[in-house]
């Protein structure tokens, strides 16, 4: 429960030189005898600078988004990002100055220099920096829990190491709070007394017990259990996807290399702990969560965090978290706690932790921090002071450019189904010719729906598939990604006059956008536009944003640009369609079929060895799982037809989102069954895996209740267990096939990806060169399609670029995945680390930067194991850097190596013969649209849990039509 208090903003401190955790903060910036004195404005300063120096996937996270936006939208404040390319290689007297710091560690984070900068500058420190290097050892972090009356877990310390070191300036700190610590200690005999037993020292303890390393950051911890119940360990580490800990039988004798705590294994209250936050001594937040010794599974919701539910501190609780937020002297602080028969031990402390996806939280901390930062620049008159423009934002590295390449949002699986028809209400639809016709407006396909019911009542073709195919129809007609090809083959007799006519329909549909899409593309928009207010919101200033003609990549890029640039209506000219761009074109198709069937053959048995080069280390033969995938669906389509059979299906799912029904369930699956279990692993067509692990994961989030009962055999206890090894298998054989079909060798993948992407590459580089020209800053975006990322992501790959990420560790790239290049420029001198400042230098050339970095999109590898909503909804991951931070013109040399290469001259004649280059507007609803953009009908999306006829239609000037309720 969250407990705040009326004087929960109080800034007394807990460091012992002032409230401002440092001294003589009247004269911050004399510590450095080289840097101007702060000088007295005629006019007060409005604006209070917030310097936020962590590692940027912490600085830009969500949290610290929703926090920083509260404070710079309600206060007279703003933020100062210091950014990776500042914090890593800049000496800390380039640092931008700031009157209040928020700054923590976190993997690869320079603490040191931090703790410079602190000494340096003395700005007021949310938490204070140098009381962090005590969150390292957990044998510090025990002892300050003990002296300051907080209750920990009876615990003996194997010390191998000496015993743990503190900085005197810590140390001096902790005296003053009455902590007092011992650092060098002599090293205790270990004896191993029986299988169950442990000594150190003249001290035992009995398994269970816990053996924590003693560095904070080692997260392998062995949980030992007494040879009365079974023995083994339980290893705990860091959540990877859905596990936390896993058990190990053989696992019973503790590690003798290292140093170790050894704490008594603590039976908890429900099998829950509890995580605990706190805003200064008088707010804190708590929440439960699974206990990660329960059986290592972790719980998640769609955006991806652990499933955990508020809870109410008792008065005791309250008060050891306020001990704690002083002792350690961090405001912002997490720790984690354990309720064991009505009393409560603490056993970590985390240091710098956020509330996940909670607004009251978020609302709680901007609040407090501005009525504590507001307290503090009263105290220090920080209005009265102006910092150096040597010091400024405007002189250290800031954000110049963003340019970022997306793909669409959530669609609908793609499908077709055949039918072969000959009767008179079919060949009526020729209209009395004998050329194919293709059906696309929904009252033209309502004549296809009226042919198949006027066959039924005549009795003229199969029923079955007469109600199939009014079935599909009548569901889909009105979306305008539906079609219908007839396609008529006529057999003449011997004087060449017709004879017979037999029709093949064949009907498509799917590919449209969701209700998931909605919420996905609006979120996207909506954080990426907090982001950029936080780092540059002069970037918000120059917007260009580029689309496919495709509908759903429209209908991403027209959401998205709405909370991104916070409009109610996006104007007709503000998305423009480049086709020549973004649009797919035939110029690789030679190519990728080739491909396609090199990697068909790569997968026959006769290529078992051929494919060790490609295949990941730790996964089963690809044979095996091969012919585990075609079994698994043997079994599963035994499974669905015998439900089909027995159970009401119309029953186990109240509603249907995007227009589906259990009809059209099973006609999907059945199609997709056939395709693997009517044949044998020579049969096996690598180019049907993505359309089985496409329908998995749409179903696991869209039909997830139907899904859950379909494929369960209710004569058998194994529940969802043939499902999930389906959908496990169907995933590393996606993740395999996927990326290769676009290149298996690298020149195969290079001339792919130029193929598919030059001109995206070619019009991103212009970007970056002309912002760097530019006097303002800017943000240009693309919309596109699955193998633009995948061919671009390869051509940066295949660039020579250094990279942080090896290319197997790119994982899926799902619905809107983005690559994103992004431009700091310094206008200011710069001094690298270790060279003397010998003066004030002068102005410089402006020096450029640009870092490359990605996100996987909407995706999760444990789809079935998270806990759905009503929006059916994933969010999308957050972006992670693919490249450090280059000089610009070195960046862009590795582009230009490859592009120039002569093999690769050809490209744009191919490109230019294989497409007809355009550039237009999107303009919905206007008579020229048929010929300038395929798939010609408005923007739509199929809405969440509806009646059957209902849909939602989205317009391009951005009104929004509904015939029936969504939920």
């Amino acid at each position: 429960m969250v407990v705040p208090s009326s004087s929960h903003s109080s800034d007394q401190s807990t460091s012992p030189e002032g409230p401002n955790g440092s001294s003589h903060f009247d004269h911050a910036y004399l510590h450095d005898s080289l840097s101007p004195s702060p000088s007295t404005p005629s006019h007060p300063r409005k604006k209070y600078i917030i310097g936020v120096c962590a590692m940027d996937d912490k600085a830009r996270s969500k949290p610290m988004r929703n926090i920083l936006d509260r404070l710079l939208n309600n206060g007279p404040f703003e933020a100062i990002i210091f950014g990776d390319k500042c914090i890593l290689d800049e000496d800390v007297r380039n640092w931008p100055a700031c009157d209040f710091l928020i700054s923590f560690f976190s993997k690869g984070f320079p603490l040191h220099k931090a703790i410079d900068y602190v000494k340096l500058r003395t700005p007021f420190c949310v938490n204070e920096v140098d009381l962090q290097t005590l969150l390292w050892d957990r044998r510090l972090v025990l002892e300050i829990l003990d002296q300051i009356g907080v209750p920990t877990p009876k615990r003996l310390t194997m010390d191998r190491d000496g015993g743990p070191s503190i900085d005197e300036r810590v140390r001096q700190k902790l005296k003053l709070r009455g902590v007092n610590l011992v650092e060098r200690r002599p090293t205790p005999e270990f004896k191993i007394i029986d299988q169950d037993t442990i000594q150190i020292g003249n001290e035992t303890i009995v398994k269970p017990f816990v053996e924590k390393p003693v560095s904070g950051e080692d997260h392998n911890i062995h949980i030992y259990y007494h040879s009365s119940a079974g023995g083994g360990a339980r290893r705990l580490f860091r959540k990877v996807a859905n596990k936390s800990s896993e058990y190990d039988p053989d696992l019973n004798t503790p590690r003798t290399g290292g140093s170790y705590l050894y704490e008594e294994f603590m039976d908890v209250d429900n099998a829950e702990d509890v995580k605990v936050y706190t805003i200064g001594e008088h707010f804190v937040h708590a929440e439960t969560r699974k206990s990660p010794v329960v059986d290592g599974l972790v719980r998640r919701n769609t955006d991806g965090k652990e499933i955990r539910y508020v809870t109410q501190l008792t008065p005791e609780e309250r008060k050891m978290a306020a001990s704690i937020c002083k002792a350690f002297g961090q405001r912002v602080c997490g720790f984690d706690l354990l309720r064991v028969n009505g009393k409560s031990y603490v056993i970590d402390v985390n240091g710098w932790s956020f509330v996940k996806g909670n607004n009251y939280y978020y609302n709680n901390c901007a609040a407090i921090l501005q009525e504590t930062f507001l307290r503090n620049a009263h105290q220090r008159k920080l209005s009265e002071i102006v910092f150096p423009k040597e010091l400024s934002a405007e002189s250290s590295w800031r954000l110049k450019a963003f340019v970022s390449v997306f793909r669409h949002a959530d669609r609908t699986p793609k499908q077709k189904m055949k039918f072969s028809f000959s009767s008179a209400p079919f060949r009526e639809l020729l209209n009395g010719g004998g050329e194919e016709v293709i059906i696309r407006q929904a009252r033209d396909l309502k004549l296809v729906s009226a042919a198949a019911e006027q066959a039924m009542q005549e009795g003229l073709e199969d029923t079955n598939k007469l109600m199939l195919l009014k079935n599909i129809l009548d569901k889909k007609s009105n979306l305008p990604g539906t079609k219908v090809q007839v396609k008529p083959t006529i057999t003449k007799d011997d004087d060449g006059n017709s004879k017979s006519v037999k029709l093949k329909i064949i009907v498509k549909w799917g590919g449209e956008f969701t209700h998931a899409a909605k919420y996905q593309s609006r979120d996207l928009g909506h954080n990426l536009r907090k982001d950029l207010m936080i780092l540059n919101k002069h970037a918000l200033d120059d917007v260009k944003i580029f689309t496919s003609s495709e509908r759903r990549v429209r209908a991403t890029a027209e959401l998205f640009t709405q909370r991104f640039l916070d409009l109610r209506e996006v104007p007709k000219d503000m998305l423009l369609i480049r086709k020549e761009m973004l649009d797919d074109s035939n110029a690789a198709k030679e190519k990728t079929d080739a491909v396609k069937k090199e990697l068909q053959n790569l997968l026959q048995p006769e290529h078992a060895k051929d494919i060790e080069m490609y295949w990941p280390k730790d996964h089963e033969d690809p044979g095996k799982l091969v012919e585990d995938v075609i079994e698994s669906m043997r079994t599963l389509r035994q499974i669905m037809r015998k439900n089909y059979e027995n159970l009401d299906v119309s029953a186990l799912q109240k509603t249907w989102c995007c227009l589906e029904s259990p009809a059209l369930f099973f006609e999907r699956w059945e199609k997709i069954f056939g395709e693997f279990a009517d044949g044998d692993r020579s049969d096996f067509d690598p180019s049907k895996v993505s359309e089985l692990y496409d329908s998995l994961k749409y179903d696991a989030l869209h039909n997830r209740p139907f899904l859950e009962n379909i494929f369960v055999d209710k004569d058998s206890d194994r529940g969802l267990g043939p499902i999930k090894e389906l959908y496990t298998k169907a995933k590393i054989l996606f993740d395999f096939i996927s990326p290769l079909e676009y290149g298996i060798s690298e020149a195969d993948r290079l001339e792919i990806g130029l193929l598919t992407s030059f001109p995206l590459l070619k019009q991103i580089v212009e970007d970056l060169e002309a912002a760097k020209r530019s006097a303002s800053p800017c943000t240009r975006l693309y919309f596109t399609k699955e193998s633009h990322v995948h061919t671009l992501l390869n051509i940066v790959y295949l660039s020579g670029i250094p990279t942080r990420l090896n290319k197997s560790e790119i994982p899926e790239l799902d619905y809107l995945t983005q690559i994103t290049f992004e431009l700091y420029e310094r206008s200011g001198p710069g001094t690298p680390i270790n060279s003397p400042i010998t003066s004030l230098q002068s102005p410089q050339s402006p020096e450029y930067s640009l870092r490359i970095g990605f996100s996987p999109g909407a995706g999760n590898p444990n789809i079935l194991d998270l806990q759905m909503d009503s929006k059916h909804c994933l969010s999308v991951m957050p972006r992670r850097n693919l490249t450090d931070h280059l000089p610009l013109e070195a960046a862009l040399k590795y582009y230009k190596t490859q592009v120039g290469n002569p093999k690769y001259r050809s490209v744009n004649r191919l490109i230019r013969e294989s497409r007809m280059l355009g550039h237009k507007l999107v303009v919905a609803n206007e008579g020229e649209e048929d010929a300038l953009i395929h798939d010609e009908a408005p923007l739509m999306m199929v809405g969440s849990p509806i009646v059957p006829s209902g849909v939602e239609t989205h317009l391009a000037n951005g009104h929004s039509h509904s015939n029936s309720p969504t939920k």
